[in-house]
Parts: structure tokens; C-alpha cells; sequence
């Protein structure tokens, strides 16, 4: 709640079980009760004591400097997964995250949860399509698991120039991103075991930390 209110969150109510002690917004209206009652309302096992309803944030325009680097997320199904890559994507210093086409809702309560608290303090954009970033003027890295069967022919992240207004982007977890996807050029993250690929947050974690590596 603290952090809601910190980023700039606007409260409308906050409801407070009976016997909590700790942390409440001033100057919003404050709905005491019994703990039955509380946690009937309440989605966790374990509820903290304290809810609140908030304003959800406006949409922003597209616009970026010329050394943004963006998380571009085309179809995450699993909130567990979008809260994950939004964590880390502002662990890394992404200068925010794109979400593409039918994502899960950004801000739904596994997603907020799984972001541990994220989602709060990188901006978040939803667009139709890629072409929205490309017209913005943002050079799209696709990501791909394979060598060569689509005839890709991505190259190493290592060794990829991720210099400028760069965007890394990640599709859907079963169908990963279409091979016709409208990008500038691919990706991949070596692997030498044997798995055939990475968990969508596993790849975009690995991917967003060498990026706040390679840019110092």
C-alpha cells in the first residue's frame, strides 16, 4: 500500500480488518472489518490486513530517448510470468515494458503479486501490434529458441548490438513469437544442455540482466 501511494497511485477506498496495526493512506476513506468479512473479499490464504481500490493509470504516448531499452512481451499468457519479466525488467533498468496483442490483464492480483511490487515503478505500455514501436522508431530484437529451422538465423545475445533505442521481445509460452513477426532482426540465448528451451521469465531474465550489463 505504501508503495502504491508513493509511485503515485490514486486511492478511491481502503478496507482494513479490525484488528491490523500498521500502514494506512491518509485522506481516504477507510472501511473497518471483522476479519471474516475481510477475508472473505481477500483472493490470499494469508491476507496482510489492508486493501485498497485504486484509480488505474492512464495510458501514456509512445515516446522514448534514443538510449530507452524496452522489455516487449507479444501474448504472455501466465500472470505468474508477466508479473516475473515486469520484476525483473525494472531490476535491470528497462525503461519500461511493452505488452502486445491479448496479454493477460497487467493488473490483475497474481500479476501484481508475482511482480513483488514491479509493477509500481516501470512504466507499463499495451499496443495492438509491433509496428506501433517500429513507427516510434524502435529497433525490435525477436528472440527464438532455435538455431535455424525458421531460417532466422539469430544471433548470440552476447553478441548482439543492443546499442540505441533497442526493444527485446518475447512471444506467447507454447507458440513462442511467430516466425513473421515484424522485427529487425533476431535473438537467441545459448544453451549447451539439453533442454530445448528456456521458460519465457527464465529467457527474459537472462536477457534483461546482460542487457543492464552490457550497458554498464
Amino acid at each position: 500500500m505504501a508503495e502504491a501511494v508513493a509511485a503515485g497511485f490514486v486511492l478511491v477506498d481502503q478496507f482494513v480488518r479490525d484488528d491490523y496495526d500498521g500502514y494506512e493512506a491518509t485522506g481516504v476513506y477507510t472501511h473497518i472489518l471483522d476479519e471474516r468479512t475481510f477475508n472473505s473479499v481477500s483472493d490470499t490464504e494469508s491476507p496482510r490486513g489492508i486493501m485498497a481500490v485504486c484509480e488505474m493509470p492512464t495510458g501514456r504516448p509512445l515516446s522514448f530517448s534514443p538510449s530507452d531499452w524496452l522489455l516487449v512481451l507479444v501474448e504472455v499468457a501466465d500472470p505468474g510470468n508477466l508479473g516475473t519479466l515486469v520484476r525483473s525488467a525494472e531490476a535491470a533498468g528497462a525503461s519500461g515494458v511493452i505488452l502486445v496483442g491479448s496479454t493477460v490483464d497487467p493488473w490483475s492480483p497474481k500479476v501484481l503479486r508475482a511482480s513483488a511490487g514491479a509493477m509500481l515503478h516501470v512504466p507499463i505500455w499495451q499496443i495492438d501490434s509491433l509496428d506501433q514501436l517500429q513507427m516510434a522508431g524502435v529497433k525490435l530484437l525477436g528472440t527464438t529458441s532455435h538455431d535455424n529451422d525458421d531460417g532466422l538465423n539469430p544471433e548470440s545475445i552476447y553478441t548482439a548490438d543492443l546499442s540505441g533505442l533497442v526493444g527485446v521481445v518475447l512471444g506467447n509460452e507454447a507458440r513462442g513469437l511467430d516466425p513473421e513477426s515484424h522485427v529487425d532482426s533476431w535473438v537467441t540465448v545459448p544453451q549447451v544442455g539439453r533442454s530445448e528451451s528456456l521458460n519465457v521469465a527464465m529467457a527474459g531474465t537472462v536477457i534483461a540482466m546482460h542487457i543492464a550489463h552490457a550497458r554498464g
